[in-house]
């Protein structure tokens, strides 16, 4: 049974790091809490150790069709893998579910957000020529994101897909891949310090690991090969069902 859940959380993380950039802990960490009785620190941790691959899988994807851009992103990045190390160093003697109900609504707007103004290309995007005020913004919500994701464990991938196509104007697949790409990055050093910290499971990782890995492939060289328009609608419904059951979940 505990291998099926293992497998299951692996999968369904993976397909959601690889098509919308999601991290794989927002699926994983509740779900092995919940129904396995696992220590949440320990869930959380496997959970990113399992984006790690994730992520750098579907990253693969999205260079090999040019749908990456990290130079233009690299403030962004630095902020988010740097307090990503902080967010989980604090965490150890905090209860992650701590956090509210309105990070799920917000998962539940930016799908309504990708259906109703949908990402498309832009002609001048902010990152060619950014003012101080973008800036200033883009390392104010590096800092929130590397909190939010070493902390959580969940919800950095989703709020840099916002920053990267809301702030940044980047157009949709290149937002997932940059996000994704950074999200490798974020996932590895989140793991190591929670693994340090809290201990490490060998079986529930690698099988979760591998399950992971397999669906980050199939999601995004499906992502990749379809246009903005269907991509678009796909995260849309997604992120609109994710949140509603998020919300459900957390107010019964």
């Amino acid at each position: 049974m505990e291998i099926f859940i293992y497998l299951i959380g692996g999968i369904l993380a993976g397909v959601a790091t690889g098509l919308i950039g999601l991290s794989a802990a927002t699926i994983i960490a509740p779900l092995f809490a919940t129904m396995l009785g696992m220590d949440v620190y320990l869930a959380i941790g496997i959970a990113l150790a399992s984006d790690v691959f994730a992520s750098a899988s579907s990253a693969g994807n999205y260079i090999k069709n040019k749908n990456i851009d990290i130079k233009n992103s690299a403030v962004l990045a630095v902020c988010v893998v740097s307090f990503t190390i902080i967010g989980s160093y604090l965490s150890k003697d905090m209860n992650p579910y701590n956090l509210n109900g309105t990070i799920n609504i917000m998962v539940l707007l930016l799908g309504l957000r990708f259906i109703i103004f949908p990402v498309k290309k832009n002609e001048n995007p902010k990152f060619i020529n950014p003012t101080k005020l973008v800036i200033f913004q883009t390392i104010f919500f590096g800092v929130i994101i590397g909190m939010i994701n070493g902390y959580f464990g969940a919800g950095g991938g989703l709020s840099m897909l916002a920053v990267l196509t809301m702030l940044l104007g980047y157009d949709l697949k290149r937002a997932v891949g940059t996000s994704v790409f950074i999200m490798a990055f974020t996932a590895l050093v989140g793991a190591s310090t929670h693994f340090i910290i809290g201990g490490i499971e060998l079986v529930p990782l690698i099988v979760t690991s591998i399950a992971a890995f397999i669906g980050a492939v199939i999601s995004s060289s499906y992502a990749n090969k379809i246009n903005e328009v269907t991509l678009n609608k796909v995260i849309g419904v997604f992120l609109i069902l994710y949140g509603i059951s998020l919300i459900i979940v957390y107010y019964t």
